[in-house]
């Protein structure tokens, strides 16, 4: 029987096969070419310099004249679960002969007649569940892989016959399964903080992961994490204008084109706008009138991103009340420049006449 019952004796069984198999000379091996490995040569003279030269090696190829599939005992299936559970046994075994039964693993497939090219995709298989539950698990405890990570997963590549290119694609498709899950995770659950979209959007640069084609994020969503991310701030007055280099690296983080960032922009800056000048408008009306101000000095910040092109249409009696209100506060403390700099700009949004 097979699975994770099985006897311990199995893995003497086939140990006895393959020494069989290997002691009556049945694998056949022939040179199918050669490869240059480097070796070190002991110094001439007591006390001289290690050195290292390259040399050349034969590269032998194995054929298996006599295998169990070729005898008709197994099918190709049965064959696929001996040689799983055989490698699944050798990777979890943690006794002396572990060394051995790993560096036995080609052989027995062999015998079982197996292609490499399935036992490749065997071991590929078993990996990718240990890569998942590992990477997965690291992931939730430390962000991130490091270095210990990374030699403890090269290791099982080792131990199960993974090809490099197949060890690194299945941590890539581990990686990104494990970040789309915490995508979902924080764009689903409301609406996320600024700070925790900046932390996401810079854990997946890190990774080398594109928000898009490896996360799965659509390019909607992209959008509304750039608007939630820098909305608070352009409220605040934290990202002005004047914050350009700020602005372009969100969005080159979250992969959106220039003009894609700009229609945001603009898009939030009319919507913000609109509501304040309603603000200013209904505040007038009741004589709020430093409320009113207020509100116009926020009108200013935004209409400092659009040149002080905001689209309004405002009623001239309004729209010279409240110019008239803003050039008459108090600038004690402004520089003088910046004082014409804003009344230029509530002069325009508001189409006030020269």
């Amino acid at each position: 029987k097979l699975g994770p019952g099985t006897d311990g004796n199995i893995m003497s069984d086939i140990m006895n096969l393959i020494d069989f198999y290997v002691e009556n000379d049945i694998v056949e091996k022939s040179v199918v070419g050669t490869k240059k490995v480097e070796k070190k040569v002991p110094a001439d003279e007591e006390g001289g310099e290690e050195k290292t030269i390259t040399v050349e090696e034969p590269v032998y190829e194995s054929a298996y004249p006599i295998t169990a599939m070729g005898l008709q005992c197994i099918d190709e299936k049965v064959a696929e679960l001996c040689y799983r559970q055989f490698v699944v046994s050798s990777f979890t075994d943690q006794s002396p002969n572990a060394a051995r039964y790993e560096a036995s693993k080609a052989t027995f497939g062999g015998i079982l007649g197996l292609t490499a090219e399935k036992m490749e995709e065997i071991g590929s298989n078993i990996g990718g569940m240990v890569y998942d539950n590992y990477i997965t698990q690291s992931m939730s405890t430390k962000g991130a892989l490091d270095q210990q990570d990374m030699m403890f997963l090269a290791n099982i590549q080792g131990k199960l016959g993974i090809s490099a290119e197949n060890g690194e694609q299945m941590m890539l498709d581990t990686q990104k399964k494990i970040i789309s899950e915490e995508a979902s995770a924080l764009l689903d659950a409301g609406s996320p903080t600024p700070e925790q979209i900046k932390a996401f959007r810079e854990k997946c640069n890190s990774m080398g992961l594109d928000l898009e084609t490896d996360v799965g994020l659509s390019k909607s969503r992209l959008v509304s994490m750039f608007s939630m991310e820098i909305t608070p701030g352009i409220d605040s007055g934290d990202i002005t204008i004047e914050s350009a280099e700020q602005l372009q690296e969100i969005q080159e983080s979250l992969g959106l084109s220039e003009e894609e960032g700009e229609e945001v922009i603009a898009t939030l800056i009319q919507e913000r706008a609109n509501g304040v000048l309603a603000d200013v408008v209904g505040c007038m009306l009741r004589g709020m009138d430093a409320v009113a101000v207020e509100s116009m000095e926020v009108l200013v910040q935004y209409a400092a991103f659009v040149d002080g092109d905001l689209g309004f249409e405002v009623e001239e009696s309004n729209a010279n009340k409240a110019y008239n209100m803003f050039e008459n506060k108090d600038w004690s403390g402004v520089d003088e420049e910046e004082v014409e700099r804003q009344k230029a700009l509530l002069k325009k949004a508001l189409g006030v006449s020269a």
